[in-house]
């Protein structure tokens, strides 16, 4: 159990606070550790360290509630998560094994945040199967203008290319679902060992957008959307664009949707008709011009 609660903090975590050196997988890398006082657990890897429960001292802290509510008001960086884990929030096994360990959750007052949970795994309930081996990694804490989850194309890929899926605003644009397909910037890295996947996606991205072939431009039934510098709205459910290369903005797609109703199933529709871009991205490019 020490382990699945180790992969279960490690999912709690943005992707923009994982360590400059490791992986990004959930399982434990490394030597790992385990350490328990009454009223909490540490556990960690030789990436990073987790503690659940009261206390302190470890790069990443979660407080164990009744429900789940917002410590505090984000965004921010480790240390202190934003939103505190309850029963509900880890599968029955580990809700009992942490019970048995440091006692049953506290309760303590601040705003529940039980609707964005139940939304969030609605949505990764309802995606996974559509990206197998995609890994899920929560954002609340160090972005002010969305709440969702991060989700990374798998390791064996070589690639940086995420989705975003959750709800997003902004001053201009209310509270709603909100879904990104992006990549990093080209040449652009956090980590060293970045360099190759952010060379073989800024391939990968010509692939989609090419205009004979590329998977985006046969979703857009438009082979020439990205030789403009202008957003290309598709004829998908709410506000959902393609956005060139050329306009210098890392997502290819940015959707939002009208409302706030059925966001899981807006979401599924999107990533359905992104599934044919998201095949090609297992493939290695080498050798081949897709100008």
């Amino acid at each position: 159990m020490e382990r699945e609660l180790f992969s279960r903090l490690w999912e709690e975590i943005d992707f923009d606070d994982h360590p400059l050196h490791g992986g990004h997988g959930s399982e434990p890398e490394g030597e790992f550790t385990f350490s328990q006082s009454d009223d909490g657990i540490r556990v960690g890897d030789a990436r990073l360290t987790f503690l659940i429960g009261d206390g302190d001292g470890a790069d990443s802290i979660h407080r164990w509630t009744t429900q789940s509510i917002q410590m505090n008001e984000g965004p921010g960086r480790m240390g202190l998560h934003r939103w505190s884990l309850s029963p509900s929030c880890v599968s029955p096994e580990l809700s009992s094994w942490l019970i048995q360990r440091i006692g049953e959750p506290k309760q303590i007052s601040g705003e529940s945040v039980i609707h964005h949970r139940n939304l969030l795994t609605e949505i990764r309930t309802r995606l996974s199967p559509m990206l197998p081996e995609w890994t899920w990694h929560l954002e609340v804490d160090n972005k002010s203008d969305r709440m969702g989850w991060y989700v990374r194309a798998p390791h064996s890929w070589c690639s940086l290319f995420t989705i975003f899926v959750g709800l997003g605003w902004n001053q201009h644009v209310s509270t709603r679902g909100f879904l990104l397909f992006e990549r990093a910037p080209p040449g652009e890295l956090d980590r060293p060992d970045e360099a190759e996947p952010n060379r073989l996606d800024g391939l990968r991205t010509v692939a989609l957008c090419n205009a004979s072939r590329g998977a985006l431009s046969l979703l857009a039934d438009e082979m020439m959307w990205a030789a403009q510098s202008n957003p290309f709205e598709l004829n998908l459910p709410g506000q959902v664009e393609l956005w060139p290369p050329s306009m210098g903005r890392w997502p290819l797609l940015h959707g939002r949707s009208e409302t706030t109703d059925d966001i899981v199933e807006w979401s599924a529709k999107i990533v359905e008709a992104l599934l044919p871009a998201i095949s090609t991205l297992s493939t290695t490019i080498e050798g081949l011009s897709w100008h």
